[in-house]
């Protein structure tokens, strides 16, 4: 029978390998084509690396194609064409109040990027050096310059806008793709020599690179809805302003704006009132509207990090006009973990990597499935704001992140909301990446009524940030605040004290892999009287297995008879078939409490069960990676879709030999063919869990190979159980006898001491 289990799963697999070969083939995967004018684009299945920018043709490159010093061809409205610009607010020293850096583009007056300045923030898939986000073009013999960061290593190096690079570390760097192709060869904390020209005199700066900060919102390097004239294209980036309606004319799709009247799409003037904690960016339409937006970086005494706030303000300049504006919502929210967690929705629905959330006043947040709204399936593609329930705040869910619009919920300044829509960001992916579509939100406002040459302010606060439920509980309306994005599902009553256990451990000894060990330790001795009597209940049905299979052979026509003698064979010996499984089905909620806690708890992200200098097991949140197979086996088994993923991780299979090793000691003997054959099912079915655990995190992984291990030691150092003495004592509730010199054996039977056989003789010779 095991010959022809293994017969079976060997011809399983063999078809399953052959039809993935058959099918790379005969149907072998095409090249994208790339369209006229995008020579410079990336491939659709470009690392997030290679999309992302350390001066590379990523996220920065994309918006920044044109020089500070010319105006953008491409700029539409027909009124004072601006010149490409950018401004920075905050900083990205992790000690500094700021705690964030914002990159401002005059392209649309919106936010190209927000990274997070702190220490345990950092991006999970780039491990090279970064240099910091400079937004280069190419010039001649090198990468110019278009904005350098406060406290970023370029800065720190001395870098300035407008110098050109034209090597790293001796390599010449003619190109943004060569540079990228050099930087991906550094590490953090690499010391690197940069060859530079500035005012035509060339220079060598030396830069200490750093590791990549975790960027909340970025540009999308996937499609093309808008296009740089360097030829790069990226999704449509953050907190962009439209006209949804001037003097009755209406827009007539989403993404487009109304003729001649385009805000998102044109490059705006930097006010010469901006300073360092505030930029302000005008425009204005031929109609005479004129428009404004200004970000500011407000600093609190007494809180961590900084809050950033947006004023919108439109001035009509022509006389009176009526008119309606739409304002998008952050876009570009991380991906990290896309391949390895499912995220868990308040209702039976499924859920992408980045939904579209919200929350009104006396209400929960809703999460809209980024895949319904990538499907076009949402019974209601709008959400109307209702009087006497305000939005407290509309914006982008992720794993651990999120960016969200806040409302001014009263004053003057409060916004007059329409609705909320949940958008799809540029084009929708293929099947088998669909849930990493790009999705964003967009508050419509009523339409307001402009007195000539008399200013109307809108005010709005964004959060884009790690989700700790302290920080989010800052944001939001009274009585609605964000702090409920952070959600543990059905379990969340044990995910909740385990992780205020797992925060309390790890704020005296300082390592969350050691937390997570000593939590397993606190469960099991919790649990230990439940495991013995579990230990008890198992030997009592093994001492009872002989009358059991005679009380079979007995009433083996007569099943009714057959369970009544069962029943009153186990009322005699107060044995309940039921208590070998109470330990199991105590462990379930405490299984899934983990397992919700470790896959949404921001503190477990990024926390290392060794040191975050080594890539295995740098993330208790994760896989624990310790090598990448993804060259060497199929796609259909090593793609982050895949069964397995890009990565062999050992702690799965540590778990699953360790839960092989349990079964062969505690499972008893089987006393027919179809107890064998129940056995064998479950120890084949351990393989199968195999591929079911090889993506779950690291530190559940570490939960259980801690509880197999305490179990294990539990059944073979602690004093053994006779099923004689477990038998005398039933009904009593507790063990009469004990006895030190009769384990059992690997296979559920006992070791029988000299004395024992001697009686056994003795009997047998009387008979």
């Amino acid at each position: 029978m095991e010959r022809r289990y293994i017969q079976f799963a060997l011809i399983s697999f063999a078809i399953l390998f052959g039809s993935q070969a058959l099918q790379a083939v005969l149907f072998p995967r095409k090249p994208p084509v790339k369209p006229a004018g995008e020579a410079g684009s990336l491939p659709e299945d470009a690392t997030i690396a290679e999309r992302s920018d350390t001066g590379s043709p990523g996220p920065g490159a994309a918006d920044g194609a044109v020089p500070a010093e010319a105006p953008e061809s491409g700029a539409t409205g027909g009124d004072l064409s601006a010149p490409r610009a950018r401004r920075t607010l905050g900083s990205l020293d992790p000690d500094a109040p700021a705690q964030m850096l914002v990159t401002l583009t005059s392209r649309g007056a919106a936010v190209e990027r927000i990274e997070l300045a702190g220490r345990r923030f950092h991006d999970q898939d780039d491990w090279s050096g970064y240099l910091g986000h400079l937004a280069l073009t190419e010039a001649d013999g090198g990468c110019r310059v278009g904005v350098v960061g406060t406290d970023t290593p370029a800065q720190a190096a001395g870098i300035e806008a407008g110098d050109v690079i034209t090597s790293l570390e001796g390599v010449a760097t003619p190109d943004v793709a060569a540079l990228m192709k050099a930087l991906r060869g550094t590490k953090a904390g690499q010391k690197a020599s940069l060859e530079i020209i500035r005012a035509g005199a060339p220079r060598t700066v030396e830069v200490a690179l750093v590791r990549r900060p975790l960027e909340v919102v970025r540009p999308e390097y996937k499609t093309a809805p808008v296009d740089d004239v360097d030829g790069l294209p990226h999704d449509p980036l953050s907190f962009r302003l439209s006209l949804e309606s001037l003097d009755g004319k209406r827009r007539r799709e989403p993404l487009a704006e109304l003729p001649g009247l385009a805000l998102a799409d044109r490059d705006w003037q930097i006010d010469e009132s901006s300073d360092a904690s505030r930029v302000r960016f005008t425009t204005r339409l031929p109609n005479g509207l004129a428009v404004a937006k200004e970000y500011r970086l407000v600093t609190e005494a007494g809180r961590p990090g900084s809050r950033l706030e947006l004023a919108v303000e439109f001035l009509s300049k022509g006389g009176e006009s009526v008119v309606a504006y739409a304002l998008d919502g952050p876009t570009g929210l991380p991906t990290e973990g896309w391949w390895y967690t499912a995220r868990v929705a308040r209702d039976w629905g499924s859920l992408g990597v980045r939904d579209v959330a919200m929350r009104f006043a006396g209400e929960q947040s809703t999460l809209v499935s980024g895949l319904k709204v990538a499907d076009a399936a949402l019974d209601h593609p709008a959400t109307a704001v209702r009087d006497g329930k305000p939005l407290s705040f509309a914006g982008v869910d992720a794993l651990y992140f999120a960016a969200a619009l806040i409302p001014a919920a009263s004053g003057p300044e409060a916004p007059a909301l329409e609705e909320v829509r949940p958008l799809v960001v540029g084009d929708v992916p293929p099947a088998a990446k669909r849930k990493l579509v790009d999705v964003t939100c967009r508050l419509v406002s009523r339409e307001l009524t402009l007195p000539a040459d008399t200013p109307v302010i809108h005010r709005y606060g964004i959060f884009a940030g790690p989700k700790q439920p302290e920080l989010l509980a800052e944001f939001g309306a009274e009585g609605a605040r964000m702090d409920d994005l952070v959600y543990y599902g059905w379990f969340g009553w044990v995910a909740r004290p385990m992780v205020a256990i797992l925060h309390a451990i790890h704020a005296v000894i300082g390592n969350y892999g050691l937390a997570i060990l000593l939590l397993t330790v606190i469960v099991r001795g919790a649990m230990f009287p439940i495991s013995r009597k579990q230990a008890i209940s198992s030997q009592k049905m093994q001492a009872l297995q002989p009358e059991m299979k005679a009380i079979t052979e007995k009433y083996k026509n007569d099943p009714q008879k057959r369970t009544q003698a069962t029943q009153e064979l186990w009322r005699k010996h107060d044995y309940n078939p039921m208590g070998g499984c109470l330990l199991v089905f105590i462990q379930i909620p405490i299984f899934m409490g983990l397992y919700r806690s470790l896959a949404t708890d921001v503190e477990l992200r990024q926390a290392p069960l060794f040191s975050s200098a080594i890539r295995w097991c740098s993330n208790l949140a994760a896989p624990d990676m310790f090598w990448d197979w993804s060259q060497v086996l199929p796609s259909f088994l090593t793609a982050p879709e895949g069964w397995l993923g890009p990565f062999l991780n050992l702690f799965p299979l540590a778990t699953i030999g360790l839960f092989l090793w349990q079964q062969k000691l505690f499972m008893p003997p089987a006393m027919d063919e179809q107890a064998q054959m129940q056995q064998q099912v479950m120890k084949y079915m351990m393989f199968f869990m195999a591929l079911m655990f090889f993506k779950v995190p690291c530190g559940l992984c570490l939960y259980f190979i801690a509880s197999s291990l305490w179990g294990i030691a539990e059944r073979l150092l602690l004093p053994s159980v006779t099923p004689q003495a477990a038998l005398a004592g039933a009904g009593g509730g507790t063990v009469a006898t004990r006895t030190f010199d009769v384990p059992f054996l690997s296979n559920g039977t006992q070791k029988e001491d000299a004395a024992t056989a001697a009686r056994k003789k003795r009997q047998a010779r009387k008979r």
